[in-house]
């Protein structure tokens, strides 16, 4: 419902006027004088403002401009109430930036139709803003799906709009600066906590830039540009030499985030935080946009442009802060440096020379005049990095959530499919199955073979399947064992998720059972598991899941253990309290349950001893310990039945497998340190 405000002295009109507005369905607030209207203008944000001129204080014209001046009501349209025959305030009145006037006096139906005509105004004005920013927001997605696609977003504006006004700055600094990796950060976060992230970071890096007077300061995505000019904050210091100051104290700020984001953050597998800048100066167009009670500044030109390339340079050379010459000739002494290039800028005919800077002497000067704190914009900057935020966030993940959409799509064919994922070429889909779909791709920086498994997590259970999948890359990230899988990376949005991991062309362990299942083939293979299992157990990992299925075959014979999507971190179950399966609940595979999982027990690390149990008695008798009926008969075996002989040529490792397989766990192996001592002596 809309609230309209009634400034009015006159309390028979001001009572008329609300009461004929109330008989329409608006909610009304009045006010008796132009000080009193503003102040509950300012307090109630109304939809429209109805005011008389002539009133006692503040009049209907000062009320005006202090609304046009207040940034939160300055696009509030304000309709005047004047005399029939005042023609001259009439005029002044429209000039000054009322949105109507109506002469009193006025009947019901010219009151209604003014009002109507403001209203419907007012929602085409909010319509085309919304269009706007959608439309602004699919540029972004766009831009972001581009650049996962190995191209380089531009998401400032280049030209100059029909009906914009133009001021020229003959010699400016510009600043362009934005998050390295940015996608593969965001994807291993949800859409809230990008845009937390975002606001955190803006909100930390705009303030060198204030300090050291950076103006039209302009969020891109997860990028901003500020612009330095001599006469900024009417300080003696060069423009350069200050925007050279911003660019080092923003890595100084980015470095200080790291922690931050490690401790909100903890355990993600979260890239290393960092930032690229480049400087540029020359000729600067300032392209203002809107209305006069809204206008917005954008800097464009080749100055821009060229300071946005020396930016994307910078993830090449591996450079911080990358300043073209001209910027350092014009920055003063004291700027470190480290190396140098030229640098050709694609799309013109233009090469630039480049250093690496590295630092700043600070002189008595840079001090006094180079930090002065713009307090009165800091509300303004809030503002701005918060739906910059939002927006970046819903469009970074949209753009990721299309790729895998694509992907997932029925008659995937690789032979016309135009789909690349963040430096992955697909090149078949391999399998599929409930919730998940798995493609082979090639890694196309250097054609490593992988396999991508990709998970909808849409629908019924979708959250614990989400979960189970963040968590296997969660619990692998900061494994790196030879018989434990690679995990390269991993995305996810509100809708999809993906793992990009070792391709084993060779397949599982299960090829390997038969005859030629060798008893050192056996010892070799279990050995090799059992330094897996020593590794993700110091990690704090039970796998919960061992079978031959499980264990994948490298190329060279070796094998690696896999498929942790049901393992658990014992160190994360302590701290939430957890110390057992919910009742009723059997996780892992049935032939190679241990008696603790059987029994909806507390799993440890000799939970996944009792499994490689079960594998072993499986590769030396050619046969499983227990088979039976019926799941119930076979969960009674694995808590009670004690273990079958195995076959007379293997008799001598039968007490390893009763002790792998003891249903007491105070007689099974500890560790898989101590069954890897037996197994050395066993030979």
């Amino acid at each position: 419902m809309s609230t309209i405000l009634i400034v009015e002295d006159d309390d028979a009109i001001r009572s008329n006027i609300v009461r004929l507005l109330k008989l329409e369905g608006f909610d009304t607030i009045s006010a008796p004088d132009g000080t009193a209207g503003l102040e509950r203008a300012q307090a109630f944000k109304p939809d429209l403002i109805i005011s008389d001129v002539s009133m006692p204080g503040m009049n209907g014209f000062e009320l005006l401009a202090a609304i046009r001046a207040d940034k939160a009501l300055a696009t509030t349209p304000l309709m005047l109430l004047t005399a029939l025959d005042d023609r001259e305030n009439m005029r002044r009145g429209m000039t000054t930036g009322a949105d109507d006037y109506l002469s009193k006096p006025f009947t019901r139906n010219e009151l209604l139709d003014a009002v109507n005509a403001q209203m419907r105004k007012r929602g085409l004005v909010e319509q085309a803003i919304q269009t706007e920013l959608a439309a602004g927001e699919e540029r972004l997605r766009a831009a972001f799906s581009h650049s996962m696609d190995g191209g380089m977003p531009q998401t400032f504006m280049v030209d100059v709009p029909e009906g914009a006004t133009t001021e020229q700055l003959a010699d400016a600094t510009v600043l362009f600066s934005d998050i390295r990796n940015f996608t593969s950060l965001a994807e291993k976060l949800g859409s809230v906590e990008v845009a937390e992230l975002l606001t955190e970071y803006f909100e930390r890096a705009c303030q060198p830039l204030l300090k050291n007077g950076g103006l039209h300061v302009k969020f891109i995505g997860d990028g901003l540009m500020a612009v330095f000019t001599d006469t900024s904050q009417g300080s003696p210091l060069p423009a350069a030499r200050r925007a050279v100051s911003a660019a080092l104290a923003m890595a100084l700020a980015a470095h200080e985030f790291r922690a931050w984001l490690e401790q909100r953050y903890p355990g993600r597998g979260l890239p290393p935080f960092a930032i690229g800048v480049g400087l540029h100066c020359g000729e600067v167009t300032l392209c203002q946009l809107g209305t006069v009670q809204s206008r917005e500044t954008a800097p464009i030109g080749d100055t821009v442009n060229t300071a946005a390339r020396l930016e994307t340079a910078s993830k090449e050379l591996g450079w911080t802060v990358v300043a073209s010459t001209a910027v350092l000739l014009k920055a003063g002494d004291g700027i470190l440096t480290g190396s140098s290039t030229s640098l050709a800028v694609r799309g013109k005919d233009l090469v630039v020379d480049v250093l690496e800077v590295t630092g700043l002497v600070t002189t008595v000067a840079d001090r006094v005049h180079g930090m002065a704190t713009l307090s009165e914009r800091a509300q303004e900057i809030s503002e701005a990095v918060k739906a910059n935020s939002a927006i970046t966030a819903r469009a970074v993940k949209s753009a990721l959530d299309s790729k895998l959409a694509a992907l997932k799509a029925q008659g995937f064919d690789p032979a016309t499919a135009t789909v690349r994922l963040k430096g992955y070429r697909i090149t078949e889909k391999i399998g599929s199955g409930g919730m998940t779909e798995v493609y082979l791709a090639e890694r196309e920086k250097d054609g490593l073979p992988i396999v991508l498994k990709i998970l909808d997590s849409r629908g019924k259970d979708a959250s614990q399947h989400l979960v189970r999948f963040i968590q296997e890359y969660a619990l692998l990230s900061g494994i790196q064992h030879p018989h434990v899988i690679r995990i390269y990376d991993q995305g996810f949005t509100d809708e999809h998720a993906y793992i990009a991991m070792e391709y084993f062309e060779r397949g599982d362990l299960r090829r390997l059972f038969g005859p030629e299942m060798t008893e050192q083939r056996a010892l070799t293979v279990i050995r090799e598991i059992a330094q897996a299992l020593q590794a993700i157990h110091a990690s704090g990992i039970v796998h919960r899941d061992i079978k031959p299925e499980n264990i994948m075959l490298r190329v060279d014979g070796s094998v690696a253990l896999a498929d942790f999507g049901i393992a658990k971190s014992m160190r994360e179950a302590e701290s939430l309290g957890l110390t057992q399966t919910r009742h009723g609940d059997v996780v892992g595979t049935p032939y190679y349950l241990s008696p603790e999982q059987a029994g909806g027990r507390l799993t440890t690390t000799q939970s996944d001893l009792y499994s490689l149990g079960v594998m072993m008695f499986e590769m030396l008798a050619g046969k499983r310990p227990f088979i039976a009926e019926s799941l119930e008969l076979l969960l009674a075996k694995h808590l009670h039945a004690d273990t079958p002989a195995l076959p007379a040529a293997h008799a001598h490792l039968q007490a390893i497998v009763n002790k792998l397989m003891h249903k007491d766990l105070a007689v099974r192996y500890a560790s898989a340190a101590d069954l890897l001592e037996d197994l050395a002596l066993a030979g």
